[in-house]
C-alpha cells in the first residue's frame, strides 16, 4: 500500500540586479528585477497544473512578489514566516566575492571555502540559520500532513536548511545550486522519512527558452 506523503516544493525566489551582479544580499531587500518578475510569472502559470494547498514565504519583497505567482495560481495568499529569511550576511551585504577578499581576506576567504566552520557577521554561523530554517519547516510538516505545501525562500537558506533536513554532510552546500525561480521537491513520507525528488528544476525557463 502507498503511503501518504506531504510534498514541500522549495523555490529559490526571481532574478535582482544584486543576483545579476554577484552581490551578497542577505537580509537587505532588493526587489526584482525585469527578468525576475518574468521567471516568477512563467513559475506561476507552471503552478497552474501542480497541486497547491499552502504557500509560505520569507518576508523579503524579492520572495514576496515571487509567491504571489506561485499563490495567484491557486487563489490561495502567502503567508509570511520570519523562519525562511534570507541568512543574514551583515557587513558582508552589498559586496561581491572580490570586494570581500579584499576588504575582510581570510575572514572571509576561509569562510567561503568551508562556510559551516567559520562565522559570519549577522547571522553568526550557518548553524544558527539552519536551526530556525528547520524549526520552520518542522511546524509546517506537522500542521500540514498529507498537504502540499510551497515555501519561497532563498537560494542560500535552503541549501543550507536541505543539509539538515536530509542529514548531508556540510560539503553538499558547495556542490548544489539553486536558480532563481527553481523548484526543488522534498517529500515527507508517514513514517517520517524526508525524500529528495528533485533538486532545481527550472523546467519552466527551459521551455520559456525553447519557445522564443
Amino acid at each position: 500500500m502507498e503511503q501518504k506523503k506531504t510534498r514541500f516544493y522549495l523555490i529559490r525566489h526571481g532574478e535582482t540586479d544584486w543576483n545579476k551582479g554577484g552581490r551578497y544580499q542577505g537580509c537587505t531587500n532588493i526587489d526584482l528585477n525585469e527578468a525576475g518578475r518574468e521567471q516568477a510569472r512563467l513559475l506561476g502559470r507552471r503552478f497552474e497544473y501542480l497541486p497547491l494547498d499552502h504557500v509560505y514565504v520569507s518576508p523579503l519583497n524579492r520572495a514576496m512578489e515571487t509567491a504571489e505567482q506561485v499563490a495567484k495560481a491557486h487563489g490561495l495568499t502567502p503567508i509570511v514566516d520570519e523562519h525562511f529569511k534570507e541568512i543574514n550576511f551583515g557587513d558582508w551585504e552589498g559586496h561581491t566575492i572580490q570586494e570581500l577578499t579584499e576588504k575582510y581576506g581570510r575572514a572571509y576567504t576561509d569562510f567561503f571555502a568551508n562556510p559551516f566552520d567559520h562565522p559570519i557577521p549577522g547571522e553568526g554561523s550557518f548553524q544558527n540559520a539552519m536551526q530556525r530554517a528547520i524549526e520552520g519547516f518542522e511546524a509546517l510538516e506537522q500542521k500540514h500532513k498529507g498537504e502540499n505545501v510551497a515555501i519561497v525562500s532563498h537560494g542560500g537558506l535552503l541549501r543550507v536548511m536541505l543539509v539538515g533536513l536530509l542529514g548531508m554532510g556540510d560539503e553538499f552546500y558547495r556542490k548544489t545550486w539553486m536558480t532563481n525561480t527553481s523548484i526543488t521537491m522534498l517529500d515527507v513520507m508517514d513514517d517520517g522519512r524526508r525524500l529528495l525528488m528533485t533538486l532545481n528544476d527550472k523546467a519552466h525557463l527551459e521551455m520559456a527558452e525553447l519557445l522564443k
